[in-house]
């Protein structure tokens, strides 16, 4: 019964050790910094205008001509 308790101890503190190093290594650790994020989303972007870049040209051409081609009259629109 001794040899088991101390063997219990004893993985007690090692594991009590452990959870110590990884908290440590946690906290030690620093995320993304902004200016990396920044620039990560802007070439997201870039490269999403580049892929749909013919959708997007003929949609605002079309909103567009609806925009500058209309007539006003005593109605409205």
């Amino acid at each position: 019964m001794e040899l088991l308790d101390r063997l219990y101890i004893s993985v007690q503190s090692r594991l009590w050790r452990a959870k110590d190093k990884v908290k440590e290594f946690m906290d030690s650790q620093d995320g993304v910094s902004n200016v990396v994020a920044t620039i990560i989303i802007l070439l997201i972007v870039v490269l999403l205008i580049g892929v749909f870049w013919d959708r997007l040209k003929t949609f605002v051409g079309d909103m567009m001509d609806k925009i500058f081609n209309t007539e006003f009259t005593d109605s409205g629109l």
